[in-house]
Parts: C-alpha cells; structure tokens; sequence
C-alpha cells in the first residue's frame, strides 16, 4: 500500500512539474477568487468559497494519491482534513480576516504536506520546490490582501485622476486602443509603452462588465501584478534549471525568490515594473533555451519576449547585449550554416524590432519625443543629491546610513534623518523594505522596531555573499557552467548593474535608487549562491561551514520575512 501511495503522490506532483506555467495560473486564479485582493471584500460567500475549494482540493488529494490503508482509513483523513479547513477558516474570520493569520495557518498546512511527502517517502526536491512556490504565493497574496492599491506604489497616483499610471489606465479603459493625439510629456507617465497599461484597462474592462462596483474593480486589479510576481519565481527556478542547478542548491536559489520582499512589494505594484521583469526573465529563459536548440522555431519566443518588454518599459532592452552576445557565439560556431542563422536573426527582428519600438518611433514622428525620454526633476528638488562627489555618494557608508536601516527620505510624510544618496545603500534597503515615501520603516509600523533590522543584516549579508558567489562562478571555469553560458550572465549582470550605476548618476535623486530598476540582478546573484554550493559539496570543514551556513542565512531570511511583513498587517485583537 505505501509502495502505491508513493506512486499516486508522484503522479499528482508530475501533472504539476509537466504543465507549471497552468498550473501557477489556475492556482492564483482560485485564490484571486478569494475576496479578490482586499481584505475588505472577504464576505460570509468568500470563506464559503474557500472551504468549497480546500475540501475538494483535500478529496481530490486523498483520492488521486491514496492517503490510507483503505476506504475507511481515507475517509477518516478527510473528514479530519475537513475539521481542520473549517476551523481554520472560522479562525481567520474571527480574527477580523487577519491576512496573518491566513499566511501562518497556510505554512502550517503546507509543512503538513511535506511531513507526509516524507512519511510516504516522496519527499523529492522537486515537490519540495513545487510547495515551496506555493507557500511564496501565499505570501504574496498575503501582502496584497493588506495593502491597498494606493499604498507603495510609484508614480501610480489615483483613478479619475489627472495623471499616473492609474490615469494612463484609465485613458485606455475610457478609449480602447485610440492612441493619445497628444504630446505625451504633457501628463506624467503617459510617455511609457502601453504593453501593461493595456492588460491592466482590459482586466478593469472585464470586471466591471460583469458588475463589479468600479472601486472595487480598480483594487481587484492587484491580481495581475501578484500573477505576474509568482510567475517570476517560477521561471527563475526553470532558469536555475539550465544552469545546471539541482538538489539543495536549487532549493537555496529558489528559496530566495520565493521570500524575496522585493517580489512581495512589486506583487502589488501598478506601474509596468512587475510584468517588466516578468518578461525579462522569460528572455532569459527562452535565450538559453535557444542556445541549446538554436532553431528557428525557439527564437521566436526570445524576440516576442524581449520585443514585449520593450512594449511595457524600455529598460527591457538590458537582456540585448547578452543575448546578442549568444546569437554571435551560436553563429560563428555554425559559420557554414550562416544562411540558416541570418534567416533566423531576421525573424528575431521582424518580431522583435516592432514590438520593442513601435511606441517610441511614433512619438518621435508624431511629438518630436526624444526616443530614450525620461522625465527630469528639479534639482530644488529635496532630494537632489547630485551636489555630492562621485566618491561620497559611491564610497561613504558612514553618517547613519546603517543605524536608520529603511531608505531614507526626509520628507515630513516620511521623517528618515537624512535622505539617501549611496546607490549601493539604496539597493539593498529599497530591496527589502521598498522605497522611503512609499516603503516601510519603523517610524510608521512601531510593530518591526525589534524585527526590520534583524531582516536588514541577514539581507545585507545574504546581499554580500550571493554577488561574491556569483562573481566567483561566472569566472571559474570549475562552475558547471561552460564559458558562453558564464559571459552571458556576467554580461547580464554587467549592464544591470552599469545601467543602475548611471542611471543614479545622471539623474541624482533619492528615487532613483531603487532595486526596481535591476530586479533580475536579484535572480542572478541567487543562482551564483546556488552554483557556488554546488561546487563546494565536499566534506572538508570549511564546504560544510560554507553549506550549512548559507542554509541557515537562506532559512534565517525566509523566516525574518514572513515574520516582519506579516507584522505589517491588521494587528490581532488583544
């Protein structure tokens, strides 16, 4: 009976290793259902939902993976599954629908299931990872549950406003897809490629068309945003997967996807940041892809990816010079089929090229936009900083920066001691705690005072040792991976990094330093962690130093996050 139990609990793991992308899909959908992304709308019809959805999700588990010696055995499970569903429903609403609660009851549900993977013995990495996605879901859910649409957003301002990019989702909501007749430097925001805009106004479209109130609509439409961040820890983890990663590593690598904040924070963005990086990764994973099979069949989704990308933020185009790095390397290995190549170069284009600029040849032609627009502040501005020297701003960690550990802006909104200047500093406090105006500190949630800077340190040194262990791979040769595949990524990483560096140069303000203008840095650096671990797998004293520390920093981070942003929910009554 064990022996069959082990190959039911397989098979139903396999159906959902084979079709992932469904599978992430049809699960935030069913939990988009569950109040739709705010906790005001949970209803007496959401817990019903909810416990609908557990108990047939229970039964179809029992079944389908024989959980019981026989038929009474299995129906004694259930029903103890069922006792334990609706009581830890009825908890949840009378605890005020605490987001919280909803997050530790689903971890403890979820570390059930890996006790049974492990009493049935199939306790795999994969299922491993497959439940630990799941529980990164949650968490993110989590999130937008308690965060309203208005809150830690940037440049979004408000529906039937007169600017951002809730207005610039409005304009195509009222106007279909009528282009602007106008200069679009004349609103804020308006100058950005509609790609997500777009998906955005179609989403509203529908849920209003089928009678939602408009404000709720205007919340509900988190879920995109949250779809889109748990879709990225996914192809990071199929990502991972072609750099060769597997057992613990891989485990490590996705762990710190999975319980990034930063993914937390751009689950409830509305700007284009989130289905940016979304389909940066996709380029990255269809790249190498390609680079296996270079046919032409496989290249199409490389130019559809990055040409997509383009179309929702211009920043897209730092996947080109890697992946033109590949399609070069690919082409001179193959030189006597360069006909082949140069035919499937030219579909890249065809596909790519369009997509990618189409919106900014038009404003040139149409408004005289300068192609690479973006918007300058004043430098009256208070957070100008561009009167430091390069030196001050790239080299002093000093003068507070680590005693005030959330990124500071003095804003009276916002009260930090100083505003930040440091684009290394701002990159790992915006990372974990999102930017000042629009992030979180202390000062406003008094409820992290003890716990923010635990998770700050245990970033910061998590921070460190995956970009050391990332640096360290992509120059060894000993990394598993082959040259190509190491300067592809280290050119990724190079014009991540060079771009971020100047982009904070050229425009001086404290909110340019920001995590979301290098996200897929946050992925790079986790796979260095991951091949780093895989390297050094041996039993001397310093490999099992190295290992065992670096489980216990990833464990350490993934426990602070969870604590510190369920924290920054509805408080329980006392």
């Amino acid at each position: 009976m064990k022996q069959d139990t082990k190959k039911s609990v397989a098979a139903i793991f396999d159906s959902l290793s084979k079709h992932p992308f469904i599978s992430m899909m049809v699960f935030c959908v069913l939990l988009f259902f569950f109040g739709f992304c705010d906790v005001s709308n949970f209803t007496d019809a959401s817990y019903i939902y909810a416990g609908v959805i557990l108990c047939a999700v229970a039964a179809l588990v029992i079944l389908l993976g024989k959980i019981g010696k026989n038929l009474t055995e299995m129906i004694v499970i259930y029903l103890v599954s069922v006792a334990f569903i609706i009581g830890g429903l009825v908890l949840i609403h009378s605890y005020d629908n605490s987001p919280a609660l909803i997050l530790w009851l689903s971890l403890f549900l979820i570390a059930m299931i890996v006790a049974l993977l492990r009493v049935t013995d199939n306790l795999s990495t994969r299922n491993f990872i497959i439940l630990m996605i799941a529980a990164g879901v949650i968490l993110r859910l989590t999130y937008v549950l308690y965060t309203s649409w208005r809150v830690r957003q940037h440049d979004v301002g408000y529906f039937n406003w007169t600017w951002g990019h809730a207005n610039y989702i409005e304009y195509w909501y009222k106007n279909g897809l009528k282009l602007p007749d106008f200069d679009v430097r004349n609103i804020w925001q308006y100058y950005h490629p509609p790609f997500h805009h777009w998906l955005m106004a179609f989403f509203l479209r529908i849920l209003t068309d089928v009678g939602m109130e408009y404000g709720a609509a205007c919340e509900a439409l988190q879920f995109l945003p949250f779809l889109y961040s748990s879709l990225i820890a996914l192809v990071s983890y199929r990502v991972f997967r072609y750099a060769k990663l597997n057992g613990l590593p891989l485990v490590i690598a996705t762990a710190i996807m999975c319980f990034h904040p930063t993914f937390l924070l751009m689950g409830g963005f509305y700007n284009n940041d989130t289905l940016c990086v979304l389909l940066m990764m996709l380029s990255i994973l269809f790249a190498l892809k390609w680079y296996r099979k270079p046919t032409l069949l496989n290249i199409i989704p490389v130019a559809l990816s990055v040409g997509l990308g383009m179309m929702t933020k211009l920043s897209a185009w730092m996947v080109a010079p890697a992946i033109a790095v590949i399609f070069l390397y690919v082409f001179v290995k193959n030189i006597k089929s360069w006909l082949r190549f140069l035919g499937q170069f030219a579909v890249f284009g065809v596909i790519c090229a369009p997509l990618g600029l189409w919106w900014q040849v038009r404003n040139l032609l149409e408004f005289e936009v300068p192609l690479t627009y973006v918007p300058y502040l004043s430098d009256a501005d208070p957070q100008y900083c561009g009167d430091m020297s390069v030196t001050q701003r790239l080299f002093n960690f000093g003068d507070g920066q680590t005693r005030f550990v959330y990124d500071a802006f003095t804003d009276p909104n916002f009260g930090a001691p100083y505003n930040e200047f440091n684009p290394t500093v701002g990159l790992v406090k915006t990372s974990l705690f999102g930017e000042g105006q629009n992030g979180i500190s202390d000062l406003h949630f008094p409820q992290i005072e003890a716990t923010g800077p635990i998770l700050f340190w245990i970033g910061v040194i998590l921070a460190i040792l995956c970009f050391v262990a990332f640096v360290i791979m992509t120059i060894s040769r000993r990394s598993g991976l082959d040259g190509i595949s190491r300067v592809f990524f280290a050119i990724l990483a190079a014009t991540l990094l060079a771009s971020y560096y100047m982009f904070c140069f050229k425009f001086p303000f404290t909110c340019t330093m920001n995590i979301r203008y290098c996200v897929p840095l946050i992925p790079l650096f986790a796979m260095g962690l991951g091949l780093l671990l895989q390297r050094f797998g041996g039993d001397s004293v310093k490999e099992k130093v190295l290992r065992y520390g670096s489980y216990a920093l990833v464990g350490a981070f993934a426990l602070m996050t969870c604590i510190v942003y369920s924290q920054l929910a509805a408080p329980l009554p006392v």
